[in-house]
């Protein structure tokens, strides 16, 4: 059964939506106290050392006192959930070929609603979530006339949001670079040059214990920043092998650093290992914007961060290439720069 999850509900998931024992989530995760929650508004350099910190150790941080207008992320979300309650034949109209699309290159910029899973030898199966996916930069007329018509102020707000959003997530490049002693701007240019957003709808699940909103991935991009008002979020640490829970905060924003990322730091910095899990009772809707490479990139270790020292990790790789096997490979976290990596 591969169709939209918010079109149906039922007492009972469907055997595609059944996630292998292996996969599945354990009950329990503690609240990740230790979670970085960093305001902007403190002094710039402390604010330059916490990120910076936080990039060492997780990968993953929360940012509050940002600037971005709270009315504007408040409206975003109540039209996001709007359009996940629409009819199923006005969601059915960003359905290419009169089905659900599957995340597969080459990623259009248009507005198209998605379903994900993972391949499972000759099996598949799928997350309880549905993704409104579409690009937002730059913002042309032909591009925001491929977004959802209802609700009606859809488009007007989502195209405020999205300048918002890069406006912040440029920043936060900006506070990396001065982090890592890059120059200023060094990621404004092709690098940053796509701009996705994503808003995903994890709908009550009547059995969270066999199923996934998300199995456990880097985010391939360069750097996400994620809206979200409801639990879900859960991030690996790597060091003890440990899942956390990442505690909702109001207006903040969730701060996830992509494979890319963690390439160009030459792991400098860590990338963020994440999933979702679902929730019996309540519907979940979270906002991601999604930074990162146009496909004719080629992506390499900063030369301003290596030495004799500190040698390249990484062999210099095409990120359209990266991106086919990131998409295709789940055999591991970092199945998709793998191929990549110099061995010692």
């Amino acid at each position: 059964m591969a169709t939209f999850v918010s079109n149906w509900s039922s007492n009972n998931v469907s055997e595609s939506f059944i996630a292998p024992l292996d996969k599945r989530a354990e009950k329990e995760v503690p609240l990740g106290n230790d979670d970085p929650i960093i305001d902007l508004q403190q002094d710039h350099h402390f604010v330059v050392q916490q990120i910076t910190k936080a990039c060492k150790d997780f990968g993953l941080f929360q940012v509050i006192n940002h600037g971005f207008p709270e009315n504007l992320m408040a409206e975003t979300m109540k039209l996001c959930k709007e359009f996940f309650a629409l009819p199923a034949e006005e969601k059915e109209k960003l359905q290419p070929k009169g089905k659900p699309a599957k995340f597969e290159l080459p990623l259009e910029q248009k507005a198209k609603l998605y379903i994900e899973g993972e391949q499972l030898s000759n099996d598949e199966f799928f997350y309880w979530k549905d993704t409104l996916a579409h690009g937002c930069h730059p913002l042309d007329e032909e591009l925001v006339n491929s977004w959802p018509e209802k609700p009606t102020t859809y488009r007007e707000v989502a195209a405020k949001y999205s300048v918002e959003a890069r406006k912040l997530t440029m920043r936060m490049l900006d506070y990396i670079c001065e982090g890592l002693g890059l120059k200023l701007g060094h990621f404004d240019n092709e690098l940053s040059q796509i701009q996705m957003m994503l808003t995903n709808y994890y709908p009550p699940c009547p059995d969270p214990s066999s199923t996934l909103g998300s199995g456990g991935h880097y985010d391939g991009n360069l750097i996400t920043l994620l809206q979200q008002d409801l639990p879900g979020l859960q991030q690996l640490i790597v060091k003890d092998d440990n899942w956390i829970a990442v505690e909702p905060i109001p207006t903040a924003f969730v701060i996830n650093l992509g494979l890319t990322l963690k390439v160009i730091t030459n792991e400098k910095f860590e990338g963020s290992i994440h999933r979702v899990v679902t929730n019996p009772t309540r519907d979940r809707v979270t906002i991601a914007t999604l930074i990162g490479p146009d496909y004719s990139c080629t992506i390499e270790p900063a030369k301003e961060l290596l030495s004799q020292d500190n040698p390249p990790l990484y062999k210099p790789y095409p990120y359209a290439e990266f991106a086919e096997i990131y998409l295709s490979d789940k055999s591991g976290y970092d199945a998709g720069v793998k191929p990549y990596k110099i061995n010692a």
